[in-house]
Order: structure tokens, then C-alpha cells, then sequence
């Protein structure tokens, strides 16, 4: 799969989801990428795709998932933005108010007023990325359908991504996969 596969590929479903053509590079993606396809967003209302080499060996239901995510995490980028910067502002308002409060007690006490703050902005920052991840998930099963997107959460089965950060703060394939497939509800007429 080459540059304008993916261009071919991105270009009409950039426009299902209502956003310019992403451009799209060919070069290097960290090790921890495993499909080898990289979103980059700068300040501006253009998504960029980094392509890997290891990209080529992608199916073609693989490669719309992965699209698809990374152009609905693109349109929720904003909403994100706000409640990380909403949720880390009321959290140190919140030590700030501790500390003045506490402002004559010992060092060490002041050091476990930060370090528990810091502990649970980081905490915080967890939480709302998980939530842009579900939220992301669930736009492009609207937009491409659960086919491909289950597509990618098995290429990730397979492929682990093996990074701290997605360690602690992305959701595993399975947990993603069953918030986008519908509970299978047994029938009452099939009992015996």
C-alpha cells in the first residue's frame, strides 16, 4: 500500500466526516505504532498522516479503521482540549487552595499536597483520554460502521502497542470493542 492508496482511501472519507483531505507523508513513526500510520495535528484545521513503511503490509479494512479513528479523534480534538484544560485548571485551583490553606505546615506535608495533586491531574488526564478514545470510537462506527474499526482493535490484539503511555492510558482492544458492539440480548421465544 503506497502514498496514493492512502490518499485514495483518506480523501473520501475525510469528507464523510466533514474535514479537509489530511495530507499525506511518507516517513518514519515510532516503534510503539505498530500499523504504521501516524496522526500529526499542528494548530491548524489539517489533520497530517505520517506514513511508515510498515504501513504497506496493512489490509485495506485495517487501514479505513485506523483512518476512520484518527479522523473522528481529529474532529473531538477540540472538546478534549477543553475538558483537559477545564479539568487540570480546577485541579490547581484546587492544590492552590490546599496549600494556601496549609501554608504553615510542614514541608513534607506540602510535598504530599503536590505529588497527590500531581497524582491525580494524571489521573485526570487518564480518565479524559479514555473518554476521547471511546468517544472517537464510537464516530467512526457511525460514520465507516464497526467492521473496520474491529478490524484494527485485532490488529492490535495480534500487535500489541508497547509504550508506557499506551500502557496507562489507552483502553485495551477488548474493552474498546465492547463498547462499540451491541449486547447480544438472548431472545425469550428461543427458550425452551
Amino acid at each position: 500500500m503506497d502514498l496514493q492508496d492512502v490518499e485514495a482511501a483518506a480523501g473520501p472519507l475525510a469528507a464523510r466526516f466533514g474535514i479537509r483531505p489530511p495530507t499525506v507523508t511518507s516517513g518514519r513513526v515510532p516503534k510503539s505504532i505498530k500499523r504504521g500510520v501516524r496522526a500529526k495535528v499542528w494548530w491548524g484545521s489539517r489533520l497530517g498522516l505520517v506514513i511508515d513503511p510498515a504501513a504497506e503490509r496493512l489490509e485495506q479494512d485495517v487501514l479505513k479503521g485506523e483512518l476512520a479513528s484518527m479522523m473522528a479523534a481529529f474532529t473531538l480534538r477540540w472538546t478534549f482540549i477543553t475538558r483537559f484544560v477545564l479539568a487540570l485548571g480546577a485541579a490547581l485551583i484546587c492544590e492552590f487552595a490546599i496549600m494556601t490553606l496549609l501554608a504553615d505546615t510542614p514541608a513534607w506535608a506540602q510535598d504530599l499536597i503536590f505529588y497527590a495533586g500531581t497524582a491525580i491531574w494524571v489521573g485526570l488526564f487518564i480518565v479524559l483520554y479514555r473518554d476521547l478514545i471511546y468517544r472517537s470510537d464510537r464516530k467512526a462506527v457511525e460514520v465507516v460502521g464497526a467492521g473496520p474499526l474491529l478490524a484494527v482493535l485485532e490488529a492490535e490484539r495480534q500487535h500489541p502497542s508497547n509504550s508506557w503511555f499506551y500502557l496507562w492510558a489507552l483502553p485495551s482492544a477488548d474493552r474498546r470493542a465492547e463498547r462499540i458492539t451491541p449486547p447480544v440480548i438472548p431472545s425469550t421465544t428461543d427458550a425452551p
